[in-house]
């Protein structure tokens, strides 16, 4: 089983909106548009996406699942990758990963900290629009993944 944890794409300043409904920006959405161009290329297409339930995860989740061809259904807000969730919130949820390829869409410092304590330790930076690949023989748990890959959607600016 592959995990892909995703922070969400560059979003823009609140500029008086709440937290929760800060939209992508478009040069966010251009370079996220090119990493999932260039996750499907690879042929990492995740057969099912969570999303945390704020605009800039769901754009996120959105541009992945449009760009792979994934079915709307397929594609799920989870309240457990919210803004401010812990990754005591975040590890029990792992075993619903319905699918051979799962992503999730998230925040930091979350995304870091659960891909780090997916690998075993260490610390892995996530910038806006970053994708992690993570692998899995057998059990989803901490220390149990290994890192396949790191795409940082700056590459593409």
């Amino acid at each position: 089983m592959q995990l892909l944890i995703i922070r969400h794409a560059r979003a823009a300043d609140a500029h008086g909106l709440p937290d929760s409904q800060r939209p992508l920006t478009a040069l966010g959405r251009r370079e996220f548009e090119a990493s999932a161009r260039w996750v499907a290329k690879k042929g990492v297409v995740p057969g099912h996406v969570f999303h945390g339930p704020a605009t800039r995860t769901t754009e996120t989740a959105q541009i992945l699942a449009s760009t792979v061809g994934l079915a709307d259904h397929a594609r799920e807000p989870a309240h457990w990758l919210s803004l401010g969730t812990g990754l005591d919130e975040i590890l029990p949820m792992l075993v619903l990963a319905p699918a051979e390829i799962t992503a999730l869409v998230g925040h930091e410092p979350n995304m870091s900290a659960l891909a780090s304590s997916l690998i075993g330790g260490g610390w892995i930076s996530f910038r806006p629009g970053t994708i992690a690949c993570i692998e899995f023989e057998s059990v989803v748990a901490p220390g149990m993944g290994k890192l396949n890959w790191l795409l940082d959607a700056g590459m593409f600016e």
